[in-house]
């Protein structure tokens, strides 16, 4: 009897382990699974992130170089020189023009759809990640609102301002006033926004991708 129970006890002992290796390798392939997603996820964010990189200086410099032209035009206005209205004019139909930064794809949001952002194991890409993607649609919103109050505002003032085809000055003297002046401001704080955005989201990029190479060095 006792050899009997001795056995029994030697049979479910062999059955727990080969369980327990049927466990322990079943989780070293798992782990090694999420391992080679980890490092394809971050080789596919990185080079999402470095293509929005590129987009987001070309949408800056763009910003930019209007925003410089804007501030002119203020400035000419302020003082009032009647012989400024041409350059006044021509810069003025540049207020149809912004920046419009539209990123090419979106991982991040895929993997927080599909469940698997819990794959990459580093927090500080995660987080930034999170960061980038609410400066992400700040930036959008900032952008929207700028599309809105050029068709609300600009376009109405440069139709009682200027003809568009040929283009010729209809009342110049509304070139001075304070309406046109108030538009000129308008533009110009939101372009500084947008240009505070754009700058705080190359950022964050180039921190995500320099956070990313590690993880790629040390693979």
């Amino acid at each position: 009897m006792t050899s009997y129970f001795s056995y029994a006890l030697g049979e479910i002992i062999i059955i727990a382990i080969g369980i327990l290796f049927a466990l322990y390798l079943n989780n070293w392939n798992q782990n090694k699974s999420n391992n080679r997603k980890e490092i394809r996820y971050y080789r596919e964010l990185e080079v999402q992130l470095r293509e929005d990189l590129r987009i987001l200086n070309e949408e800056s410099s763009y910003n930019q170089f209007y925003f410089s032209q804007f501030q002119y035009a203020a400035k000419l206005i302020e003082s009032n020189t009647n012989s400024e209205r041409d350059t006044i004019g021509e810069i003025a139909l540049n207020m149809l023009r912004y920046s419009d930064f539209r990123r090419k794809s979106n991982i991040y949001q895929t993997l927080i759809n599909s469940g698997e952002l819990i794959i990459l194991q580093n927090h500080e890409i995660t987080a930034n990640l999170q960061n980038l993607e609410e400066v992400y649609n700040y930036i959008n919103r900032l952008e929207e609102n700028h599309s809105t109050i050029i068709l609300s505002h600009i376009i109405p003032d440069l139709k009682e301002t200027l003809q568009f085809n040929p283009i010729r000055v209809l009342k110049p003297e509304l070139f001075f006033s304070t309406q046109f002046k108030n538009d000129f401001d308008i533009l110009i704080g939101l372009m500084q926004e947008k240009s505070d955005a754009y700058n705080q989201a190359v950022d964050l990029i180039q921190d995500i991708i320099n956070f990313i190479d590690q993880e790629l060095v040390s693979d």
